[in-house]
């Protein structure tokens, strides 16, 4: 190893509390809705110094927002798994720093959820966070004849000239569509499935659109000494623009207005925000148009808030010259006045809703909702790139009067009664652990958790026995009496088909009991789940490795039995097989294979075994240039790992298959890749491809850390201190890492028990391995660390009432969001354990 190499890891040691600190905090909110009415995609709004208050040094710019359906931080806490919410951060005032987050969150009726905002590294949020579609537009565009704003629901303009008033684009598809009409030469008065320009302004103020009532007559923001405008944000959650009249001449008095029009994704209205400088004692009004043969429907004037709605037919006749109605198809609009003393009016040309400013300040809000709407939604029934595979299908919508009356008052009653929103966090603060491990006050020896370990294995051998011994055959998938997973709570393994990949950290924990006790039991039970395994090497993928290795190999080492030898060499036998020169390395699922995983470093184990058993040097560089290409194609530069590679195994196949974490799925991919050349990189079972996911990070350590152990090579020592300093530095308060060390617990809350318990193993290998005496006791204190850990805080009895039988490790996190006990956590706890004792003990023995 460089000395320049062997100084970076130092410094990262010396100063890994301060590297350990969480990289990403969260706030949480809790958002309410008190009222006995479903909100969908309700819209809040977080001014920015609210949460500034308890996260001072929070950056809008890298955040991402998260909810639950707990109703309290302590409920949140022990929820698995967190839901994205697409969120956007606007700069209300134009100064170029943030002042609002914005984001839409369902809520049921008497509903309260807990909402975490969580910010940190730029590096880390843009790898957790989702790209957000646009869900909403806005522009200018001479073509439009002044401002356009839009959801996917419909499209609204304001001629930005004298006649100030807001018209209407109707959509038959769900899309966003202004950019096509302000295309040059794009006709919107025509039929199009996208939308057209539905409706006739005429003479009137406009849908929504703001004006005076002096004396009984309308005045339109007309004379004014200019007319300003500015696109404060557009989004995935909302649009916003500001437009501001100076020098409005109106009843013997000049006024600055300005129109704030807010868009949401998600919703068939807008808002309209009005600020009136000077408007003290005006009378303003807005209004619909009025439309011969179309209906006008008003709210009572006793209960809630003053609402307008007309609804029939007044969509507008295709082309630019039309003027007449289209029949057979109902527009219905309206506008709710979020003030109370508001009046209503009416002229020639206009419903009007009259009121006055409140300390300069009125807001209504603006909808219209098309019969047609939706009709011409195509939605995908294969590639998303493929057009013929398309079906057009209605999208939800209001389709009568009745319908949009409703509409109407449910809407009165919304904007009426807010939701709420209430900062509960005091600072901000990284997720915690699982609720549980915060209540140990243990303080357990090495000795005292081997015994609740041993009482687990006991427990277990006596109730799967009869099982096994019951079963008829035993295969990879097919038969009973082998386990991988259980329940937090009661301990229980679960029923599975077959010994799995993970069969053989069963016989490991007895065969290491044995060792430990010489009780023949252990060895009865050893031999009794070994032989279920034997005589199936050759059948196997990668995880041979780990099948015989933690199986026949101790067998052997315990009893010499010369069957026991022969299968584990059979073992290394088929690692052997699916090795490719081409490419180096042992394929991880079938001869041939196009993919390899991390986790194949562990297998090379049973490589190791083979070399020193046999004399044999072909195990030796199988062993090697497999773990050199690891090193190469799956180690990043930090020492994070990708968990699998796929690669051009020599036939130059287009088709490749993902495994591993969910359904196989196959992936055509143009492959120019010479023979044994990388092709891609994924990681499946962390929180997405360029994530670290903890468990293969620990396999990678643990078991370049074994490489190094047996062969001596520097170049396998180097890579393990690579992979170890980058795991010092991302471990969490109580060193049990999260499942992904990206995601913090952000969107999946699962720690990962075995990861802690096989990177405490690779630690303290390490820690044996290598020459410098510093870095040694970093791993070794580390892994100390780590142990001490699980064993007072996820290893069952953790508190007094802990109901779960003694010896249950704990949150153990096979593929997210699972929780669960692992029976290979439990393995390598043990195999830790009965190190560090016999460590321990030899210190002793030595002072």
């Amino acid at each position: 190893m460089s000395a320049a190499f062997r100084t970076a890891i130092l410094i990262i040691l010396t100063t890994a509390s301060a590297w350990a600190t969480p990289h990403l905090r969260g706030v949480k909110l809790s958002i309410t809705n008190s009222t006995d009415m479903a909100r969908p995609h309700e819209n809040m709004v977080i001014p920015l110094t609210e949460l500034r208050r308890v996260a001072p040094d929070l950056n809008a710019g890298q955040l991402l927002v998260t909810a639950t359906d707990a109703t309290s931080i302590e409920e949140d806490s022990a929820i698995l798994q967190a839901t994205e919410i697409p969120s956007q951060v606007d700069d209300i005032d134009g100064d170029n720093k943030a002042d609002e987050l914005a984001f839409q969150i369902d809520l049921k009726p008497k509903q309260t959820r807990i909402v975490t905002v969580t910010y940190g590294e730029a590096n880390r949020i843009c790898r957790l966070r989702s790209e957000y579609p646009d869900r909403t537009h806005a522009l200018l565009a001479t073509k439009i004849e002044g401002i356009g704003w839009e959801s996917e629901y419909n499209g609204w303009r304001l001629y930005f000239d004298p006649r100030n008033a807001i018209d209407l684009y109707g959509k038959q598809r769900h899309s966003l569509l202004l950019r096509n009409l302000a295309t040059p030469e794009y006709d919107y008065h025509s039929v199009s499935p996208y939308g057209r320009d539905i409706y006739k302004i005429g003479n009137a103020l406009g849908i929504g659109a703001v004006g005076a009532w002096v004396d009984g007559k309308l005045i339109k923001v007309a004379d004014v000494g200019s007319r300003n405008y500015r696109i404060v944000s557009t989004g995935p959650v909302r649009a916003i623009v500001d437009i501001v009249y100076t020098n409005w001449n109106v009843a013997g008095r000049k006024l600055t207005l300005r129109s704030r029009i807010t868009q949401w994704a998600n919703e068939r209205g807008f808002y309209h925000n009005l600020d009136a400088k000077g408007g003290d004692g005006l009378v303003f009004a807005t209004g619909l148009p009025l439309k011969k043969n179309v209906p006008e429907y008003r709210s009572s004037a006793t209960s809630g808030p003053i609402w307008v709605a007309t609804y029939g037919e007044q969509v507008l006749m295709p082309g630019a010259t039309a003027t007449e109605a289209l029949t057979g198809t109902q527009l219905g609009l309206g506008i709710v006045l979020l003030e109370r003393d508001a009046k209503t009016a009416q002229d020639a040309d206009n419903h009007l809703i009259s009121f006055s400013v409140k300390q300069g300040h009125a807001a209504w809000y603006v909808m219209a909702a098309w019969d047609q709407e939706g009709t011409e939604d195509r939605v995908s029934v294969g590639s998303p790139d493929d057009i013929r595979r398309y079906v057009q299908r209605d999208g939800p919508r209001i389709a009568s009067r009745e319908e949009f009356l409703q509409f109407m008052k449910d809407t009165a009653v919304r904007l009426s009664s807010p939701v709420t929103a209430t900062v509960l966090s005091s600072k901000a603060e990284a997720q915690s652990a699982p609720p549980d491990t915060l209540k140990s006050k243990n303080q357990r020896t090495y000795a005292q958790a081997i015994s609740l370990l041993q009482k687990e294995i006991d427990r277990t051998a006596a109730q799967w026995e009869p099982v096994l011994k019951g079963s008829d055959t035993i295969a990879t998938n097919k038969g009973d009496g082998f386990f991988t997973e259980g329940n937090n709570q009661t301990g229980k393994w679960q029923k599975q088909n077959g010994f799995f990949w993970t069969g053989s950290f069963w016989t490991g924990e007895l065969w290491k009991m044995y060792e430990k006790t010489h009780d023949e039991k252990y060895r009865q039970w050893g031999e009794l789940w070994t032989r279920a395994l034997m005589g199936k090497e050759l059948e196997q993928n990668h995880d041979s490795g780990f099948l015989y290795f933690y199986s026949s190999v101790p067998a052997f080492e315990l009893t010499k039995n010369a069957e026991f030898r022969e299968s584990a060499l059979r073992g290394a036998q088929r690692l052997e097989q699916l090795y490719n020169p081409k490419t180096q390395l042992i394929a991880a699922w079938s001869v041939g294979g196009d993919d390899t995983i991390v986790d194949t470093m562990m297998n090379l184990q049973l490589l190791w075994w083979a070399w020193k058993q046999t004399g044999d040097e072909k195990w030796k560089d199988i062993g090697i240039n497999h773990a050199l290409q690891t090193a190469k194609r799956l180690v990043r530069p930090d020492g994070s790992t990708f968990q699998s590679v796929h690669y051009n195994p020599g036939d130059d196949r287009q088709q490749f298959q993902l495994r591993g974490g969910a359904p196989m799925v196959e992936l055509k991919w143009k492959n120019n890749a010479a023979p044994g050349e990388t092709i891609f990189r994924h990681t499946h079972q962390g929180f997405t491809a360029d994530t670290s996911w903890s468990r293969g990070q620990a396999w990678a350590l643990y078991g370049f850390a074994a490489a190094y152990q047996e062969t001596k090579d520097p170049r396998l020592l180097q890579t393990a201190e690579s992979i170890a300093s980058y795991i010092l530095r991302e471990l969490p308060e109580d060193n049990v890492p999260w499942y992904d060390f990206y995601d913090e617990g952000v969107i999946y809350r699962n720690r990962d028990t075995s990861a802690a318990a096989v990177t405490a193993g690779g630690l303290l290998r390490l820690s044996q391995g290598t020459s410098d005496a510093k870095l040694a006791t970093q791993y070794r204190q580390t892994a100390e660390k780590i142990v001490q850990s699980l064993i007072n805080r996820y290893l069952t009895p953790v508190s007094a009432g802990d109901s779960t039988p003694e010896g249950v490790l704990r949150h153990g996190s096979s593929t997210r969001p699972g929780d669960t006990p692992l029976i290979y956590g439990q393995y390598y706890l043990l195999e830790t354990l009965l190190d560090l004792e016999r460590q321990s003990g030899a210190r002793r023995a030595a002072q």
